[in-house]
C-alpha cells in the first residue's frame, strides 16, 4: 500500500494527505517495534527471572549441603576431643601409677 501511495500524484486528494500517512505509518512501525521490544524485554526478563530463582536454589541446596558437612564435623571433633581427654586421663593415671605406686 505504502507504494501505491507514493506512485500518487502530489495534486490528487490522496496525494495531499501523503506526508500525514507517511507519519502515521511511520509512528504504526514504531509502535509495533516497540512492541515487539517490550514483548522480547518481558521474555527476557522472565527468562532472567528463572534463571536467578533456579541459581538461588541451586546455591541454597549447597549451602545446606556445606552446612551438613560443618554439623558432621563439629561433632566429629568434639567426640574427637573426648577421645583425647580420655587418653589423656589414662595416661595421667599411669603416671600417677608410676610415680605413686
Amino acid at each position: 500500500m505504502a507504494g501505491f501511495l507514493h506512485t500518487t500524484s502530489p495534486t490528487s486528494p490522496v496525494g495531499s494527505k501523503l506526508p500525514a500517512l507517511d507519519r502515521i505509518g511511520e509512528e504504526l512501525r514504531n509502535m509495533a517495534a516497540a512492541m515487539a521490544t517490550k514483548a522480547d524485554l518481558q521474555l527476557l526478563k522472565s527468562t532472567i527471572q528463572e534463571v536467578v530463582r533456579a541459581e538461588v536454589a541451586s546455591l541454597r541446596t549447597k549451602v545446606a549441603a556445606q552446612e551438613g558437612r560443618i554439623h558432621t564435623l563439629e561433632h566429629s571433633a568434639e567426640a574427637q576431643s573426648a577421645r583425647f581427654a580420655a587418653s589423656d586421663s589414662v595416661v595421667a593415671c599411669q603416671a600417677m601409677e608410676c610415680c605413686f605406686p
